[in-house]
């Protein structure tokens, strides 16, 4: 009976979190995450850097694929590359034992070419310490995420008992010393695995024969070595040696450690069940592969996308993206405006503006909303309802053409409707049993307004040399507005 308590407890807090990440993109959440920096380490980093959902105060190295002061600088390496210039970092201690046939390929990374200012990191304390000082400066509850041996946690916890408190969960890619497939990390250093598995921490232990496992092969190589994005240039970066491509064509690796970051940002798609030796540990049992390896590429891709169900087109074999293609005023900033919004407010702003046949303030404003509300419904495209409240009369109405384009509610389909109340920059979306309502918030309403009161000034009225200027605000404020920042939203 108290089994199958637990079970039913287990599996409500299973939900809970599910819940707790359904929403990811509303909030961030933090993680200090612990690495020995193998190469499958440096992937899942890429995806929790490149990610919009986590907050790293701290990021500490372990004596693992990598020796700890070894990984300390490729750490410092990535952290260039993705600009988390306040993250802190710290080594681990030396283990002693010897190292594994792939440190000297875990440790002699490919890089590609850095972006921006060195990260301000630090090494100085020792691991266990800048763990137990991080955890006790902290008001709330993180998670503690683990993707090398248990070396550092432990001795932090031996260090100070009291943090285990902090830490809301370990999500750790290994299982208990006692386990028939402890794996690779537990196996490095198993007196740490076996004190922290002991200590009474929520855990949720990823370990699974390799015949389970999704490979990381050629395949899924490719497909990440033709994305154009920081996350994905750099993950085919590492894996360019020659070393690495042979291993990678002898079929080596497997998806390991990037299952944590997996499972952080899409918990129902794994099954876990609890753990025989204790009531606070949680083991992984079963996960969709199909919806992990979709998962992975997503991660790699632009962070602005990742809450939002692509746009698949009709005609085109692609959107287009290349600047040769745009004219001289907007190319420059084609590239910039991808990389903050991602590809799916492209694609929407891209058809917008020829729909709408001139690029226009407020078309471009309910190009944005409509993505908006897609990404915090997370409603597939075609599938909303939509009621604007931008009425009739331009230019506010201009609104009603990018509501169209982004959201596939046209009034072809009738599944979208006018207002017939006082015009105002914004519209109601239903989806499934929410209602959600978005408003051009203040602010940027008097702002839109003085720029194009101040043009029809100028230039007299509806002229060439107004749509002129309207072009070169449009452009601006298409850079200029982003859309988790310029609406107030209210959902029911």
């Amino acid at each position: 009976m108290i089994r199958k308590r637990c079970v039913v407890l287990y599996v409500l807090l299973f939900f809970c979190l599910i819940a707790h990440f359904a929403h990811a993109h509303t909030y961030r959440i933090s993680v200090l995450v612990d690495t020995d920096m193998a190469l499958d380490d440096t992937r899942a980093l890429a995806m929790l850097l490149n990610s919009d959902m986590v907050d790293i105060p701290l990021i500490v190295t372990s004596d693992g694929a990598a020796a700890p002061q070894a990984g300390c600088e490729n750490l410092k390496t990535l952290l260039k590359y993705f600009e988390a210039e306040e993250t802190k970092i710290a080594k681990g201690r030396v283990l002693g034992k010897p190292a594994p046939p792939w440190r000297q390929w875990s440790e002699d990374l490919k890089w590609p070419e850095p972006r921006g200012v060195p990260a301000k990191t630090s090494a100085g304390r020792p691991a266990s310490e800048e763990i137990v000082n991080t955890l006790e400066s902290l008001d709330e509850e993180i998670l503690y995420l683990c993707l090398g041996p248990l070396t550092n946690l432990a001795e932090a916890i031996s260090l100070s008992p009291e943090i285990k408190d902090k830490i809301s969960r370990l999500i750790y890619y290994g299982a208990h010393p006692d386990n028939p497939l402890p794996g690779w990390n537990t196996n490095r250093d198993p007196d740490s695995a076996r004190f922290v598995f002991d200590s009474g921490l929520k855990i949720y232990s990823m370990s699974l024969p390799e015949k389970k496992l999704l490979q990381f092969d050629q395949s899924l190589y490719k497909k990440i070595e033709g994305m154009d994005t920081a996350a994905a240039r750099l993950v085919a970066s590492i894996h360019a040696s020659s070393i690495v491509r042979k291993l990678l064509s002898e079929g080596h690796f497997f998806v390991w450690d990037e299952m944590t970051v997996i499972y952080l940002n899409r918990p129902s798609l794994f099954k876990f069940v609890p753990a025989a030796r204790g009531s606070n540990v949680m083991c992984l049992a079963a996960f969709k592969n199909e919806g992990v390896c979709d998962t992975y590429l997503k991660l790699l891709g632009h962070a602005a996308d990742f809450h939002l169900s692509p746009r698949h087109s009709v005609v085109l074999k692609a959107f287009p993206s290349d600047l040769s293609l745009f004219r001289e005023d907007v190319s420059p900033y084609v590239k910039k405006i991808i990389e903050k919004y991602g590809l799916e407010e492209w694609k929407a702003c891209l058809l917008t503006n020829e729909f709408h046949r001139h690029l226009g303030i407020y078309s471009l404003i309910g190009a944005k909303m409509g993505i908006r509300a897609r990404e915090i419904l997370e409603a597939p495209f075609d599938t909303l309802r939509v009621t604007s409240l931008a009425g009739s009369s331009p230019p506010p109405s201009c609104m009603n053409d990018g509501l169209q384009v982004s959201t596939g509610a046209s009034l072809g389909r009738g599944s979208i409707q006018i207002s017939d109340q006082k015009p105002q920059p914004a519209a109601t979306f239903l989806y499934k049993n929410k209602k959600l309502t978005l408003k051009l918030k203040r602010a940027w309403v008097d702002k839109i307004r003085g720029d194009i009161k101040k043009t029809l000034k100028e230039f007299g009225g509806l002229n060439p040399e107004y749509f002129s200027r309207i072009r070169k605000l449009s452009i601006h404020y298409w850079l200029a507005l982003d859309r988790q920042d310029i609406f107030d939203e209210v959902i029911e």
